[in-house]
């Protein structure tokens, strides 16, 4: 073993343990960096290249537009919705008010983690959470499960609802191959989701229920629309245009190849443009993104490079090489990609999966002469089953420290939803999107 492939396997590992081990998630790049270089695997300009990646451009403008969303008070009408819509169709009855409200909470979701990043969506409704416990007594630590697994089930229906899609439609990207588009992850999605609503909903028994009293000030803002200012609303206005505008930049850029045209540029233009009409402050444009945020999100990225340009990504491809044995079957292949990456993505997180994941998919298509978007689409909808442990995704490790949650409730709620990814994935991916 040389000393290249040797850094690269220890940078590997270590991303994997500081992700495991929930130590913080700045550490994949800050730990991980150092070893790559003085081993030799990578050269410094490799590493600072991780931060030019588009996948990251994106975590920013997102992450731009969430701290605009909190600033004009859009997050607050938000969650108002949710818990107006949620008296209205409990009418009193107690019997009903348990599944009427996680109806509510499964709909409103899953619409907005669509279109915005499913963790920030259900931070967002934590806060609603806290208010429904106090005034229900329902277990809070139960509703945020459900919440976590609606929200996560939700955002793998499009390219920008989580994540994983986002850094697995980049490796396509970066290899200068056609990305996925905006809905392309829908046809599996989308039947996961109404399956996936119906058991979360219909059997939410099984998740575990704590009698817990609500920490601290839990009041909700209910009249946060009403009381609104004129001068309030006009900027809730433009930051509704402008992210509207940018997720149509995004679908035409999905769909059509327009010369010279980049749906982020495009995104840092409306952001300019807002900034000009005075909609925040300064400084709440960046509420949302951290210095921990952009780290992590570089780690990802240099785990992504670890596994392009050093020979692991040579290890793994010849790994699922030999698994599939030569094999041209579609349904063989799809079951071996989708079950190596749900094993992979619950001891890591999801996003961090699929990015690593995603080079080596494309690797082996190249390989099997297959389509690298099929195989992306394999890998993309698997590290979206992070439903088993609280390590999996970063909305589990952003939302268990909000509630009584133990590490094996994740797994008594999650596992019927891994049946049901892998059945709509057997089913749906060799059909719409063949490898041949």
């Amino acid at each position: 073993m040389t000393l290249e492939l040797f850094g690269a396997i220890l940078g590997v590992t270590v991303f994997i343990l500081i992700l495991m081990f929930r130590l913080p998630n700045w550490l994949t790049f800050v730990a991980v960096a150092p070893i790559v270089v003085f081993c030799g695997s990578m050269t410094t300009k490799e590493v600072y290249a991780v931060f030019s990646s588009s996948g990251l451009q994106l975590m920013y403008i997102i992450c731009i537009f969430m701290g605009l969303m909190t600033a004009t008070g859009l997050d607050s009408i938000i969650g108002n919705t949710v818990v107006t819509a949620a008296n209205k169709v409990t009418h009193g009855d107690d019997s009903k008010t348990e599944i009427m409200i996680l109806l509510v909470l499964f709909v409103f979701g899953n619409i907005f983690s669509f279109f915005l990043a499913n963790n920030h969506v259900a931070m967002a409704l934590v806060p609603v959470i806290y208010g429904i416990a106090k005034k229900t007594k329902l277990s809070y630590s139960k509703m945020c499960l459900f919440v976590i697994f609606s929200t996560t089930i939700g955002g793998a229906c499009t390219l920008v609802g989580t994540t994983s899609n986002v850094y697995a439609n980049t490796a396509l990207l970066d290899n200068g191959l056609k990305g996925l588009g905006m809905f392309d992850f829908a046809w599996v999605g989308v039947p996961v989701m109404i399956l996936g609503g119906i058991y979360l909903i219909l059997c939410n028994k099984m998740c575990p229920s704590y009698v817990e009293e609500v920490p601290g000030s839990a009041s909700v803002l209910m009249e946060a629309k009403d009381t609104a200012t004129p001068e309030m609303k006009r900027k809730q206005m433009f930051v509704c245009v402008g992210f509207a505008a940018f997720l149509i930049g995004l679908a035409m850029d999905s769909i059509a190849d327009l010369p010279g045209f980049s749906p982020y540029f495009f995104g840092y233009f409306i952001i300019t443009v807002l900034y000009f009409l005075k909609v925040a402050k300064s400084k709440q444009f960046f509420t949302s993104i951290s210095s921990q945020l952009v780290l992590f999100c570089a780690g990802i990225n240099l785990a992504i490079a670890i596994i392009k340009v050093t020979p692991l990504g040579d290890v793994f491809s010849t790994f699922f090489i030999n698994a599939i044995g030569g094999s041209t079957n579609l349904y063989v292949i799809t079951a071996i990609l989708w079950v190596g990456t749900v094993v992979m993505t619950q001891f890591m997180n999801n996003m961090a999966c699929a990015g690593v994941l995603a080079p080596v998919a494309i690797g082996l298509a190249e390989h099997l002469g297959a389509d690298p978007r099929a195989m992306v689409m394999a890998i993309a909808m698997a590290a979206t089953s992070s439903y088993l442990t609280p390590m999996a995704s970063g909305t589990n490790q952003l939302i268990m420290p909000f509630t009584n949650l133990k590490f094996q409730d994740f797994a008594k709620y999650g596992w019927p939803l891994l049946i049901i990814n892998f059945t709509c994935c057997m089913l749906i991916l060799p059909i719409v999107f063949p490898f041949f």
